[in-house]
């Protein structure tokens, strides 16, 4: 097996084994001021993959000489890997560390840079178990490895169906325009066809008649999902950038069903032409203060969307301006963060800056407006490398 050995910006005094998330596995053994993260592996939800996992971990262990006292895992308890944490300190002589998910993203990214002293960080992506129960992916916090704490999120919205969302995105796109445009508007709707339709349609408050070939389940289950959203029928609430990328992906008629992981914000991405890059043009959002905490409202991307859909504006420039929204929000909500704090690095992380129109113009932005902004250098943005993350919080 493989892995990456990190020189810690801190020292950890006992020996640690973090155990990662479920998705792209990989696991991290900690000790002094020097981590070793594996290589990132399958679902552990499958059993052969596990069983590489245990093999590999054990292959790790012995080669490193490390006995680990701390086993660090993910907050969600039916992760296998946080089952599996708690096996191995059966018998005593050690304990489990919880930590959540997307502060683990922004300790990988400030470990990967070898940062010491305080961050803003910035944790986008699909799916993360929040320490309020709810599903976090659209996350701001402020802090460093021996703390972090949450100062900005999106706003909540449900997804009916729960998991079912990430594999149908039409389902967050009805969310988000039920959330906009309430029910009555929504219930007008005849036989739907496009998503672009769809918007089109909640936009003139008439039926449309659809023209085939799209998202017969929207037209068939709108009813349910009322039921659903409205009485918090398997609906968990979300702040998820993640979500946010395959509802408007669904609405502007690129993926309603996705056949594998991202797709929706895959297509999403692939759409903005090369000309677009160069284009300044950006939805707006709105932020409201709740004591400490900074919401994100996103239903003035929506609205827009939907009223360029009605104008007939093409999906390239839609979804430029989609990204474009996005980059914005992180650059503003930072320099809220740095009145605040007076912090001035920020640290990137999560599945979504994989995103490659994202992630080379983020930099600079955040460069044009005085902030020291770090990607991940050696290790991956996504959830393969949270395992050293959740070793370095658990350990400092």
């Amino acid at each position: 097996m493989t892995y990456t050995k990190i020189i810690l910006p801190c020292r950890i005094n006992s020996g640690i084994l973090a155990l990662g998330a479920q998705s792209k596995s990989s696991f991290c053994f900690a000790r002094g001021n020097t981590a070793y993260l594996s290589e990132s592996g399958g679902d552990l939800s499958d059993q052969e993959n596990f069983k590489k996992f245990e093999r590999d971990i054990m292959v790790l262990q012995k080669k490193l000489k490390i006995k680990p006292g701390i086993i660090a895992c993910d907050l969600h308890p039916e992760y296998t890997s946080a089952k599996y944490a708690y096996d191995l300190v059966k018998g005593g002589g050690r304990r489990v560390e919880k930590v959540q998910h997307h502060e683990a993203h922004v300790a990988s990214c400030i470990a990967d840079n070898g940062i010491r002293g305080n961050v803003i960080g910035v944790a986008f992506d699909g799916t993360g178990f929040g320490s309020d129960g709810n599903i976090w992916g659209g996350e701001f916090f402020t802090g460093s490895i021996k703390g972090l704490k949450r100062a900005a999120h999106l706003k909540y919205i449900p997804m009916p169906g729960g998991e079912a969302c990430i594999r149908e995105p039409w389902r967050m796109a009805f969310s988000y325009l039920y959330s906009v445009y309430g029910k009555r508007r929504l219930a007008s709707l005849g036989e739907l066809g496009t998503s672009s339709d769809i918007a089109s349609s909640v936009a003139s408050s008439r039926p449309f008649q659809g023209k085939g070939g799209a998202s017969p389940a929207m037209t068939d289950n709108k009813d349910i999902l009322f039921q659903m959203i409205d009485k918090k029928i398997n609906s968990p609430l979300t702040s998820s950038v993640g979500r946010l990328f395959d509802g408007v992906s669904s609405l502007i008629g690129l993926c309603d069903i996705a056949g594998y992981e991202g797709e929706a914000a895959v297509r999403l991405e692939k759409v903005i032409s090369g000309e677009g890059w160069r284009v300044k043009g950006e939805y707006k959002f709105k932020y409201t203060e709740e004591g400490e905490m900074i919401i994100i409202e996103w239903e003035p991307i929506i609205n827009s969307i939907v009223k360029d859909l009605k104008k007939g504006i093409g999906k390239s420039e839609i979804s430029l301006k989609f990204h474009n929204a996005m980059c914005n929000m992180i650059k503003e909500i930072c320099i809220l963060l740095r009145k605040k704090h007076k912090i001035n690095k920020v640290c990137l992380s999560g599945g979504v800056f994989q995103n490659k129109y994202i992630s080379r113009r983020i930099g600079p932005i955040l460069a044009e407006n005085g902030f020291k902004a770090y990607l991940h250098d050696r290790i991956p943005a996504h959830d393969g490398g949270i395992a050293l993350g959740q070793a370095v919080l658990a350990g400092a």
